[in-house]
């Protein structure tokens, strides 16, 4: 099945605020962080199914970015990938 990867507005502002809060850290670490990001849009669009619920939910799934202390929340509806989040682990650790 072929997949199509959405953002919701509020993960499109969470990837928005973090880039500028790295980009005002150092120039071009904000760019790391969004080939980090879609590096793992496309892992999840290619094996949505791999990554691990979150609680006992059973809808919602999450991923960890390596380099970055961020999580990748998201659901699957049919063939769509819904980004519900671009969490900060450092900051907001729960949903």
């Amino acid at each position: 099945m072929s997949y199509k990867l959405i953002l919701t507005a509020d993960a499109q502002n969470e990837e928005t605020d973090a880039y500028n809060y790295y980009e005002d850290i150092r120039i071009g670490l904000g760019d790391d962080l969004l080939s980090a990001l879609s590096k793992y849009y496309n892992k999840i669009i290619k094996n949505p199914f791999s990554f691990s619920f979150i609680g006992n939910s059973k809808t919602l799934r999450d991923d960890k970015i390596d380099r970055f202390p961020y999580v990748i929340v998201y659901l699957i509806s049919g063939n769509i990938i819904t980004i519900l989040s671009i969490r900060n682990t450092s900051r907001r650790p729960f949903i």
